[in-house]
């Protein structure tokens, strides 16, 4: 039985992982639990990829003790914890820093996912009355909380205030503002199926809105100023695009280019904001440019955007910049969607800082740009 849920899971990882409307790069995570132990996906490891052999043991009850305890410990908490709930050598490989809610959902197969169509509702102003519109008691509502611990406690408390509140066990759908969702069940079929209807049910409601009208691509070539770009910020790659799409959606207005980041996979792959640049800049203006950026941010733009007309992304690799470039394409899908349903809800100053610090969040990009 317990090889079977094992098969479950990579199933239902490799499935949604390998669609890019549920997960990009090393984002998402899952895992499965039976006699006391959980089996986790490593951090940075892709859904898609993911092997039976890749997943990394620990013990339930202590995840859950560290969970609830406030003792201080050394370090980062999480990693404190999955230190202590360990079973063998994990060889390297380092599980999910979001092994605690995985650990409190008392369902079999749990799968966390960022999909695009359903994080039109979690990145959204009006997120939790759009999830009791649309999912009703099917899915319980998180507010954005950090990740690690604070998220895991708010996870409980939001579980435990719909059990209070109905007489009945929590739902099998937890929504997490400006993050994404949790799916979990005993089975393949019942976590695949409650992904499915929860996407098709959010499709329904954005398509019934006014479509989006296309822009029409200038066709200009953007091939030198993206080169400038990349040597600007001393990267070794660069990938553009100035398609219909990207015009019709970096409008000044839009909420990734000129407030800020959607979730923390955004900040980790393609920085939390873009340097905007003129379509006629010439070398000087494009160094200047980013000088400016460094000054105002601390640190190198990831992302360059010519509103409107084109978007660019710098990498050490040409896959980290692709990889770069379709994590803000992604980005602005989910705004264009929020706002044809209410209003898109980007990351606030605290919240941006603390992923933008957070040494977990740099080890899983180190890890999935090296894979």
């Amino acid at each position: 039985m317990s090889q079977d849920l094992h098969d479950q899971l990579i199933r239902l990882a490799n499935h949604f992982g390998a669609d890019e409307q549920y997960a990009r790069a090393g984002g998402g995570n899952a895992s499965v639990k039976h006699d006391g132990v959980l089996y986790i996906k490593p951090s940075g490891t892709t859904l898609a990829h993911l092997t039976d052999d890749d997943l990394v043991p620990l013990r339930i009850e202590t995840l859950l003790e560290a969970l609830h305890s406030d003792e201080p410990v050394d370090g980062d908490p999480v990693m404190a914890a999955a230190q202590a709930a360990r079973i063998g050598d994990p060889g390297g490989r380092r599980p999910s820093v979001e092994i605690l809610f995985h650990a409190l959902i008392p369902d079999a197969l749990v799968l966390h996912l960022h999909p695009l169509v359903a994080n039109a509702v979690t990145c959204n102003e009006r997120g939790r009355e759009l999830t009791d519109e649309l999912l009703g008691d099917h899915a319980v509502w998180v507010d954005y909380i950090d990740p690690g611990v604070p998220l895991a406690r708010g996870i409980a408390a939001a579980r435990q205030d719909y059990e209070a509140r109905t007489g009945q066990p929590a739902p099998a759908i937890t929504m997490l503002g400006n993050h994404g969702i949790i799916v979990s069940g005993n089975s393949y079929d019942a976590v695949a199926e409650r992904t499915e209807w929860l996407t098709a049910r959010i499709r329904e409601v954005i398509e019934a809105t006014a479509p989006v009208v296309p822009v029409t691509r200038q066709g200009d070539g953007f091939e030198t100023l993206a080169k400038l770009f990349a040597q600007g910020v001393g990267a070794e790659a660069v990938a553009w695009s100035d398609d219909e799409f990207i015009a019709a959606t970096t409008d000044t207005d839009s909420g990734p280019v000129s407030r800020g980041p959607l979730i923390p996979d955004q900040i980790v792959y393609a920085g939390s904001f873009p340097v905007l640049l003129e379509a006629d800049a010439h070398e000087d203006r494009v160094r200047e440019a980013i000088e400016a950026f460094r000054t105002e941010h601390g640190r190198s733009p990831v992302v360059a955007i010519v509103p409107r007309r084109a978007a660019f992304a710098a990498g050490a690799s040409d896959k980290a910049a692709e990889n770069a470039l379709a994590t803000y394409r992604d980005a602005l899908q989910v705004a264009r969607d929020a706002d044809r349903i209410g209003k898109v809800r980007v990351m606030d100053e605290r919240e941006r800082h603390f992923i933008e610090n957070w040494e977990a969040e740099a080890y899983r990009q180190s890890v999935a740009a090296s894979s």
